[in-house]
């Protein structure tokens, strides 16, 4: 039921001008990580310019709860750039840099200043509690389902971070290719465990709807934060 898009690629993280972040490839401890970032997010001052030196705009990023914060000036590929179009993707002309994930990182922490001609430095930090991002492979991992439930194709078994406190799927029916109403269900917490010490929860097969096609997420809460597992902003899949 489920199939990961971006295993063993290298983790990107699109910040776009409407506010929103993309995660592709896969964030991973030891793996590389780009940030793309819009500068549109920022309150820029009517003589900025794209990718000039004289108004930075910097990231800052932390791989524990009480880590040190590594800081880089964000670039342009493109040099400075007097006019720049909005692009909601992120796939347009975007400032970026780029960081080596330590192999014992717990979490990716992220969050922006800018400082504008004027002095008046200016932050994008989720209202001061930082980008947050886990390592979703290493949190959710699919649990095989046993041989005597092997009929029970649309059951999802997760071994999951046994620090979490409740995970849910959120999955849409595809009605002729179009995704509908987005609903929810819970898993249920079965108190097996798996030899990594992950806690295997249940969707039971009946939760979700059968004969027709159902794209779903998986959220999950840790340390009082939802997080959500969009399969690289792909969606996991059940035909």
């Amino acid at each position: 039921m489920i199939s990961r898009h971006g295993l063993g690629k290298s983790a990107t993280i699109y910040f776009t001008c409407t506010w929103s972040q993309r995660l592709e490839g896969e964030l991973k401890p030891g793996g590389k990580l780009g940030l793309y970032y819009d500068p549109h997010r920022m309150p820029l001052a009517p003589d900025y310019l794209f990718g000039m030196p004289g108004q930075p705009i910097t990231v800052h990023v932390r791989f524990s709860e009480k880590g040190p914060v590594q800081s880089k000036v964000l670039w342009s590929r493109s040099g400075i750039l007097r006019h720049v179009e909005k692009d909601p993707t992120g796939h347009g002309a975007m400032l970026l840099q780029e960081f080596v994930v330590p192999a014992d990182a717990e979490e990716l922490r992220v969050w922006f200043d800018y400082r504008g001609s004027d002095g008046q430095v200016h932050y994008d930090s989720d209202y001061g509690r930082d980008y947050r991002f886990r390592f979703v492979t290493r949190d959710l991992r699919v649990h095989p389902v046993p041989p005597s439930e092997h009929g029970a194709s649309r059951q999802l078994r997760l071994a999951v971070n046994p620090e979490a406190t409740q995970v849910r799927v959120r999955y849409r029916v595809l009605e002729k290719g179009v995704p509908g109403q987005v609903r929810e269900a819970p898993l249920t917490d079965t108190g097996a465990r798996d030899p990594e010490g992950g806690h295997i929860w249940l969707l039971p097969h009946a939760v979700l709807p059968s004969a027709v096609p159902v794209v779903f997420d998986l959220a999950y809460q840790l340390g009082g934060r939802t997080y959500v597992d969009d399969n690289s902003g792909r969606h996991f899949r059940k035909d």
